[in-house]
C-alpha cells in the first residue's frame, strides 16, 4: 500500500509499505479521508515528542471496512465508517467507568512515544479495534467524517 511516512523531522515521504495486520477483534479499513491535526503538524516538525520517526501518522480519518476479524461484531465487509483515535482497551478500571481517555493500556493511533508505535491513517489501510468504530450514513461525507 502507499503511505506517508514521517521518515525524520519535517520530512515525509510517500513510500510503499505493508498493509497493516489485524487481528480477531480489529477491522482493516480503506481510508477514504484523513484530516492533518494540529499533532500531526507538531510531530512533523519534531517538537511534540510523540511522533518518533519512522512513522504513518494520521488519526482523523474515515473509510470503508475492507476485512473483519473473526471477533468482530456488528459490522462487516463494505460499511462506512469513523473511528476514535484513541485506542483503550475496555478492562481496565478507567474505561468500566466510561473514562476512556484515562485508560491504562491506551494508544493513540498514528503516534510512537517511546511506550509503544501504533501507525495512523495517512495511508491506504488502517487497522483498528471494532469497539471504537462508528458508522455512517451512505450520504455522509468521508471528508466530513474524518473532521469529526
Amino acid at each position: 500500500m502507499k503511505s506517508m511516512m514521517l521518515t525524520e523531522a519535517k520530512r515525509l515521504e510517500i513510500q510503499d509499505s505493508p498493509i497493516p495486520d489485524y487481528n480477531e477483534n480489529e477491522v482493516l479499513i480503506r481510508v477514504k479521508a484523513c484530516g492533518i491535526c494540529g499533532s500531526d503538524v507538531h510531530g512533523y516538525d519534531g517538537s511534540s515528542g510523540r511522533r518518533i520517526p519512522p512513522l504513518i501518522m494520521g488519526h482523523e480519518a474515515a473509510g470503508v471496512i475492507e476485512a473483519c476479524g473473526s471477533g468482530v461484531k456488528g459490522f462487516e465487509k463494505g460499511d462506512r465508517v469513523t473511528f476514535d483515535s484513541t485506542v483503550y482497551c475496555g478492562d481496565c478500571s478507567y474505561c468500566k467507568k466510561g473514562q476512556v481517555n484515562l485508560c491504562d493500556n491506551r494508544m493513540v493511533l498514528g503516534v510512537s512515544c517511546g511506550d509503544y508505535r501504533r501507525n495512523g491513517a495517512f495511508a491506504e489501510f488502517v487497522a483498528v479495534p471494532f469497539h471504537i468504530l462508528y458508522q455512517l450514513p451512505n450520504e455522509f461525507p468521508f471528508e466530513h467524517a474524518a473532521m469529526i
